[in-house]
């Protein structure tokens, strides 16, 4: 079936505030040591040389929502619609702030745009993976509904306090996103976006607790189970990507040898070399990103390493960009588009 929709604009928002990645490891350090401790003295070391991170960027005045507000504008003004024509929008933020108090940011984002129509929905499960998840929602509502012609996505996440730390895996900054899908006719000279050519998730529920969400002392909570990552989640990690790459690229009579631009997280540099090796790139030619600025910034990664490369000039018609990214849920995802 082909997918009548593209990615019309895209945007994210990062705050100003910064703080250093060596210095949230020493002032969480009693976590980190304990969350390492079941696992072998190399192993916890790698965990640690690999990050491949130096600074996050972190919420102050500016919150998650201010956030996905900012980015929302922007992407909206980039596509050349009005707001009042947005059909749908879909928060599928996964921490949206302590001090947050709507029902989502897809609510209170119809209310302040001015997308007085739109349809308004969220969810909060996925982490980084639930971009796709968000792409998946959407384009089943369009195929549903003719009179849905633009989704906006939109997600702004900020780490619960003193939980930026979230080892063997990253270390979390903040940041928000959005991005505009929008049905096309194709009957034009050119699309006004990539034109999305397939989407897959899978989710593992028996993984679920290998990142989990508890509370603590009144406080929000983040706990990595480092034995279930490193023997349970990471044996089949890339795996799952890799067989879920093949079906989306499969079903559209294409290879990975195809893929003009891969659009990985930025979880840490281990991570991203072991993606590299999964598709055939070598530490060489892995795409420069914005990982070592803001850190792991959960389902904004993807958006802001499609941005970055759409700004230096780098994605030419006709080519061919697969995003992937796995997360907490335990999830994972691969979105095909056609620039």
């Amino acid at each position: 079936m082909k997918l009548n929709v593209c990615i019309a604009s895209a945007a994210y928002a990062v705050p100003e505030g910064e703080e250093i990645v060596a210095e949230i490891l020493q002032r969480e350090r009693l976590r980190v040591e304990s969350t390492l401790a079941p696992l072998s003295p190399q192993a916890r070391q790698k965990a640690l040389d690999n990050l491949g991170l130096s600074r996050v960027r972190v919420c102050g005045s500016e919150q998650p929502y201010d956030l996905a507000l900012r980015a929302a504008k922007t992407a909206i003004k980039e596509a050349g619609i009005a707001a009042a024509k947005i059909d749908l929008i879909l928060d599928y933020s996964t921490f949206p702030g302590e001090d947050f108090q709507s029902i989502s940011f897809a609510h209170q984002l119809s209310a302040d745009l001015g997308a007085e129509t739109s349809m308004n929905l969220s969810f909060r499960a996925g982490g980084c993976g639930a971009l796709h998840l968000a792409i998946k929602t959407a384009l089943g509502w369009m195929s549903m509904d003719e009179r849905i012609q633009t989704a906006l996505l939109v997600t702004g996440d900020a780490a619960p306090r003193n939980n930026r730390t979230l080892l063997p895996i990253t270390v979390q900054g903040d940041a928000a996103s959005a991005v505009l899908l929008r049905r096309v006719s194709g009957q034009g000279p050119q699309l006004p976006g990539p034109q999305l050519l397939g989407v897959e998730a899978l989710t593992l529920g028996h993984l679920h607790k290998a990142i989990a969400i508890g509370h603590k002392d009144g406080q929000i909570e983040l706990t990595a189970d480092a034995v279930t990552i490193e023997h349970k989640v990471m044996p089949i990690f890339y795996l799952h990507l890799f067989r879920l790459a093949n079906k989306v690229l499969g079903d559209a009579g294409l290879r990975l040898s195809d893929v003009d631009h891969f659009i990985y997280s930025n979880i840490s540099r281990r991570d991203r070399e072991g993606f590299g090796k999964m598709v055939g790139l070598s530490r060489e030619n892995l795409p420069a990103t914005r990982m070592n600025d803001f850190g792991h910034t959960f389902a904004s990664d993807l958006v802001i390493n499609y941005v970055e490369l759409r700004r230096e000039g780098l994605i030419r018609p006709g080519q061919l960009l697969l995003f992937a990214s796995a997360g907490i849920g335990f999830t994972w995802g691969v979105t095909l588009a056609r620039a």
